[in-house]
């Protein structure tokens, strides 16, 4: 006698059905992103590409880190930006900060159609380490929308890391146009809301890292941190801003550890290696040698940033984080951008550049202005 299988069949679509009830109960009661203990920020807009990427186009490119020596002729930044566009001409207003300072250094860059170029970090800013932002201009030097700027970067460093890296590229997002000259007259505001450019990183991620001791069948590896703010005045200056970088570190054995470094707009040489951040016990102690470790890390600080063209300040109690890393181990040495976990979206972020013709052809649009003042109480 046959043995019939639809109470099997019946047993099977009952389990099937619950488990995709629970699923949607499940996402209906999810945590939000912003909840959790050590991750804060948006994570849904990191996760769905609200926020600057490495694998993208953009109008705004953010080159993580550069530096030179004049005494030696290893040490150095190969910098290579390209215009994809095959119809339009641009101007790009590049911005070399200071680490150490956090002085400002600009340049124009003018790229016609097609058109690719490469400069060395020697030879426009000599001796210097830090970062770089490249911002598309329109004639009259506004920031535009142009979202055909790609980059990436070549660097040697004094302390033997070689690596590359791709520039991290923020999309204008409001359609082709150009930011008004605020009321000052002399300058101009991007918006990194999400609605004018991309949001920038928050919670940054060092996926892993290897232990920083040496021992047997074991070599002696030197994991670096190239971790900035942006500077919100690219202008003047600004006020300078003194913050702290919190980390949740990790050992390979799901144990989790805090600890803190300073920061100013760059952290600082002598604080760049991983073992640097204080925790209890040592790093080097939950990370003993063989084993591996990763982490996460944001910025705790107020920064006032413009949130209209008229002036107007917003106080913001955390900044954005930027940076890349590189580990050199035994014959091995690499680096690469720092991932994020979250987006700095609450509310945003602004940057301010000056403002004057860059003396070549560039791509007009209408004017768009965006804010980050809070709406007005109904």
């Amino acid at each position: 006698m046959r043995t019939s299988r639809r109470p099997l069949l019946f047993t099977i679509s009952k389990t099937i059905l619950l488990f995709v009830a629970l699923v949607v109960a499940g996402a209906m009661t999810i945590t939000p992103a912003q909840a959790i203990p050590g991750i804060p920020g948006n994570a849904p807009d990191a996760a769905l590409g609200r926020a600057v990427s490495e694998n993208k186009l953009g109008s705004v490119l953010f080159f993580n880190y550069y530096t030179s020596d004049a005494l030696s002729a290893q040490v150095n930044t190969r910098i290579n930006i390209t215009n994809v566009n095959p119809t339009q001409d641009v101007a790009i207003h590049i911005f070399f900060v200071d680490s150490q300072t956090c002085n400002i250094a600009d340049a124009v860059l003018c790229l016609t159609r097609n058109q690719t170029t490469s400069f060395m970090a020697s030879d426009l800013d000599p001796n210097v380490t830090g970062y770089l932002i490249a911002i598309a201009v329109d004639s009259q030097g506004r920031p535009v929308s142009f979202n055909f700027l790609a980059g990436d970067e070549l660097v040697v460093t004094p302390t033997g890391h070689r690596f590359g890296l791709a520039a991290m590229a923020a999309a204008r997002r409001d359609g082709d146009f150009a930011s008004p000259i605020n009321a000052n007259g002399t300058s101009a505001t991007l918006y990194f809301n999400g609605s004018q450019y991309d949001f920038l990183p928050f919670t940054m991620v060092l996926d892993s890292f290897p232990s920083q001791v040496g021992g047997v069948g074991a070599p002696l590896a030197d994991t670096r941190l190239y971790v900035y703010t942006p500077l919100s005045d690219l202008a003047t200056g600004g006020p300078a801003f003194s913050g702290t970088l919190f980390f949740l570190l990790h050992d390979d054995q799901e144990n989790s550890f805090s600890g803190q470094l300073p920061l100013s707009c760059f952290l600082t040489s002598d604080k760049q290696r991983i073992s640097s951040v204080r925790t209890t016990p040592n790093i080097n102690t939950f990370v003993p040698a063989g084993r591996t470790g990763w982490g996460t890390f944001h910025a705790i600080g107020t920064r006032q940033v413009p949130c209209n063209s008229a002036g107007a300040l917003t106080t913001l109690t955390n900044v954005p984080l930027m940076g890349a890393t590189a580990t050199r181990s035994g014959s091995f040495t690499g680096g690469h951008n720092l991932r994020y976990a979250t987006a700095f979206s609450a509310s945003g972020y602004s940057i301010t550049i000056p403002v004057f013709p860059p003396g070549c052809p560039s791509v007009d649009y209408q004017v768009k202005d965006s804010t980050l003042c809070p709406a007005p109480a109904q």
